[in-house]
């Protein structure tokens, strides 16, 4: 069979120096000839299937206009098989399957086909890697469907900011009331979980801190030609009208990165007529396109995200905010960090999983990066949120995260960086995703009441995907990773600690202050146990974080460790409130969440 470059050729469809170019990059860089001609703008991606049905003797099929039948899909691994580059179509009055294919319909696809469809006939037709990403993209769009139809209701609600407010005046009464004898019993069960569990969190901070290495591959240094670079996809979701558009082609204009290397998306919502007009009366360029979703949609990042991904073509993706401005070198800083991770793996000087994704180190207001955002960076160093750069990605924003297009599409799209729901299956790694040290400037920074609600809000979801995923590996008994356990261990650690938190240092003032008169008693040895504790915890931390600051974001930065005791009591009252938002959840959450794979 003649090859597809030399038929592209002699159809007057490439040009031979076209063709050794993208030989070329395939050699260096690997994926598909058709994907490097396409991104190019060598071809257009209808041409070159055409010819590439020609070649097979197959007929060509839009899987966008002419989807699989739904009944097919349900009886594979959607992400798996498109993964393999195929997907079954339909099932034919004579009982033979229907498969559409972007790779030549070989003896080895025919086996992986028939091993979900034996003794059935295969009839093979040929499709884009496009098409085959967006079956598994509506795929995925389907099941967010149906999760948002279930839980589309927050489980942290004003009321239990209130609950949580009450109980904690409660506590107060009851420390300044409660006889000693309850009271000393409790502060050292306090003491016991907050020291254990803080010391253990502790240590994943100071082995980042011992092996740093991983944020200095973050960042590596970024050379070479830019017609070297690869294709990058940009997200953006765009409303406001014109004066939106000038917003996000201001915030835009000084990223230094080739524009015919760019593949810019902008999500607008189909009942937005105002930035619809504003955007046809635009000469736009023919590296931004425009994808048109439903309102609510629109208005949930993850799926509008995953529209937009259904349609991109870059190597590597990310997705910024209208009012976002990333660094000028923060897209060329990702491709060096992604190819260093991958040079890095194939000379076996990483573990084999790879990079998943890059989430931008600082994000910041118009002004200087704010107080909250000094307390957190140092919170997030040591990892006491329990979501260190080895567990499940957590964060309910998801934008200003760089991804490998391809890992993202088949992890099921930007959903990974949402609250988990559901338990974990057994052997399943979570995807890395690790720092880059670049920055981006939003016009308006995140409030501390938006900071709390969701702080609030992923530690509900904690709280329930460890308690499902600990039931599961209890039902499974030993069948079970030991990163499971030390995952689950992890996030109920970091919970624990935070719970743990006021009561200890609340109750060892308030014993202290009680004992002055029984110096030397249980009461007095108690309080100041608890409160030794919380400053050698709080000392040792600060100086852990306030090391890493200073070695990535300079001597300023270090002094936001300084203020790790008020974030730790600002995530203190948030865990109190999620642990009330997780016990008094209504009837239907809970029966939704009990039944086996509920929330998927």
């Amino acid at each position: 069979m003649e090859p597809i470059g030399a038929r592209l050729v002699a159809a007057g469809l490439l040009e031979p120096a076209q063709l050794a170019w993208a030989t070329e990059q395939q050699r260096r860089t690997g994926g598909y000839l058709g994907e490097h001609l396409v991104a190019a703008g060598m071809i257009t991606a209808d041409a070159f299937y055409a010819e590439l049905a020609r070649s097979w003797e197959a007929q060509r099929r839009d899987l966008v206009a002419d989807p699989p039948q739904p009944a097919l899909l349900a009886e594979i691994d959607v992400e798996q098989a498109v993964e393999l580059g195929w997907i079954a179509c339909e099932l034919t009055d004579d009982g033979a399957v229907v498969v559409a294919t972007c790779v030549r319909p070989a003896e080895d696809l025919v086996v992986e086909v028939l091993e979900s469809f034996p003794a059935r006939t295969i009839e093979f037709v040929a499709c884009s890697r496009a098409d085959l990403d967006a079956v598994a993209l509506g795929v995925r769009l389907g099941r967010l469907a149906g999760d948002r139809r279930t839980s589309s209701r927050r489980l942290v609600q004003p009321a239990h900011v209130a609950v949580a407010t009450v109980g904690a005046v409660a506590a107060v009464v009851a420390a300044a009331l409660l006889p000693m004898r309850l009271l000393v019993p409790a502060l050292v069960g306090a003491s016991v979980v907050f020291v254990g569990c803080g010391l253990v969190q502790l240590l994943r901070g100071y082995l980042l801190l011992v092996a740093d290495d991983r944020w200095a591959r973050a960042a590596p240094p970024v050379g070479g030609a830019d017609d070297d670079l690869p294709l990058y996809s940009v997200i953006v979701r765009v409303c406001g009208g014109q004066p939106g558009l000038d917003e996000l082609f201001g915030n835009f204009r000084g990223v230094d990165y080739p524009r015919e290397r760019t593949d810019a998306i902008l999500v607008v919502s189909e009942d937005d007529t105002d930035t619809l007009d504003a955007l046809r009366a635009t000469g736009r360029r023919g590296w931004v396109r425009v994808a048109r979703v439903p309102q609510a949609d629109f208005v949930d990042v993850v799926r509008a995200c995953d529209h937009a991904l259904a349609l991109a073509r870059g190597r590597y993706v990310v997705a910024y905010d209208q009012d976002e401005r990333p660094a000028p070198d923060q897209l060329r800083l990702a491709v060096a960090a992604f190819e260093a991770d991958l040079a890095a793996r194939l000379d076996a000087r990483l573990p084999p999983d790879p990079l998943v994704g890059l989430r931008v180190g600082r994000r910041s207001g118009p002004e200087a990066t704010t107080a909250l955002g000094r307390m957190a960076a140092a919170g997030e160093i040591l990892h006491l949120d329990g979501a260190g750069t080895d567990g499940f990605a957590r964060s309910p924003d998801v934008t200003s995260v760089h991804f490998n297009m391809r890992l993202l599409r088949r992890l099921g799209g930007f959903g990974i960086l949402a609250p988990r729901r559901g338990p974990v299956q057994a052997g399943e790694r979570p995807p890395r995703i690790e720092g880059l040290d670049s920055s981006s400037v939003r016009a308006a920074a995140t409030g501390q009441r938006r900071w709390f609600r969701d702080r609030a809000e992923v530690i509900a979801e904690d709280i329930l995907d460890a308690a499902d995923r600990l039931r599961a590996m209890v039902l499974r008994g030993a069948a079970h990773p030991p990163e499971e356990t030390r995952d689950v261990a992890s996030h109920l650690g970091a919970t624990s600690f935070h719970l743990a938190y006021p009561v200890v240092l609340g109750g060892g003032v308030a014993a202290a202050l009680r004992s002055e008169t029984m110096q030397g008693s249980l009461a007095d040895a108690a309080a100041w146990v608890a409160l030794g504790e919380v400053v050698l915890l709080v000392s040792m931390a600060s100086a852990v974080a306030a090391t890493l600051l200073v070695r990535r974001h300079g001597w300023r930065a270090g002094f936001g460790a300084l203020a790790l005791p008020a974030l730790w009591s600002l995530q203190a009252f948030a865990a109190w409130v999620a642990l009330y938002a997780v016990l008094l959840r209504p009837r239907a959450v809970r029966s939704r969440r009990a039944r086996p794979g509920a929330g998927g």
